[in-house]
């Protein structure tokens, strides 16, 4: 499964990417939050709650970048906030694991321990639906205009260049339409077809086979995480979409 973000690079980084992890995928999050408790005030690394359940379930993360696995005190402390701040469920997320007896404590309980990249794959599907597909049929909207099959605009403004400029849009179509193409139904499938289609994931995807075909194009995405993937598909297709205004002079379907 390919990782959503790189390595964190310290504690802030660690805390601040499993909050934007929770954002993204459908949660409302927030770093450093301070809570009440019986016996006073008490900061969260990242606190988050999911408005989608009935009951608005709490969730409570604790984070540790450290070199060594955490130990069974640190899960006692942590049960002890979590009890006494009403919260639903607890994730503590570690860089170097967990000894065996915290991973003993914390069995039958409502406390999960996770590696950052478990989280990762904890959380993948739900990414991909509510933060990846959504960002990506944005992006890739406008410049699908220009290669999908169907386009009385399109059509029109092809059919007024002159041939020199008719060739120029072939040797696009023939570059990037696939690319293109792939991008949108990528989209619109997890979009649309994992609400409708349940029994059928459409965010398992081969990647390794997806990065290939960018190459094919100079497009060089291989050991990229998935945040910052979007981020170079949007800049590509921008790019791309550029190359089209610049052929007709305008944006044909403004």
């Amino acid at each position: 499964m390919q990782l959503i973000f790189s390595e964190p690079v310290d504690w802030k980084d660690l805390q601040n990417k499993v909050c934007l992890l929770l954002s993204q995928s459908g949660f409302e999050a927030e770093i450093e939050k301070v809570i009440s408790t019986p016996r006073g005030e008490v900061e969260i690394d990242v606190f988050a709650v999911d408005p989608r359940s009935i009951d608005k379930i709490t969730y409570v993360v604790e984070c540790k970048n450290w070199c060594v696995p955490v130990n069974q005190s640190v899960i006692h402390a942590f049960t002890t906030v979590m009890s006494e701040s009403g919260s639903n469920i607890g994730y503590i997320v570690s860089k170097a694991g967990f000894q065996n007896g915290a991973i003993r404590y914390t069995n039958h309980t409502n406390i999960k321990l996770f590696s950052f990249i478990e989280l990762q794959n904890h959380y993948y599907k739900s990414w991909m639906i509510n933060y990846f597909a959504p960002q990506l049929e944005n992006y890739v909207e406008r410049c699908n205009l220009y290669v999908e099959p169907c386009n009385c605009t399109r059509d029109r403004a092809v059919a007024g260049l002159n041939e020199a400029n008719k060739n120029i849009y072939r040797s696009l179509v023939d570059k990037y339409g696939s690319f293109i193409v792939t991008l949108e139904m990528l989209a619109v499938s997890i979009n649309y077809l994992m609400k409708v289609k349940s029994d059928v994931d459409y965010t398992s995807i081969n990647w390794a086979k997806f990065f290939e075909e960018c190459d094919k194009i100079e497009l060089h995405f291989k050991g990229l995480p998935l945040s910052e993937l979007l981020i170079q598909l949007r800049d590509a297709l921008n790019a791309i979409t550029i190359q089209f205004d610049k052929l007709f002079n305008k944006d044909i379907f403004e």
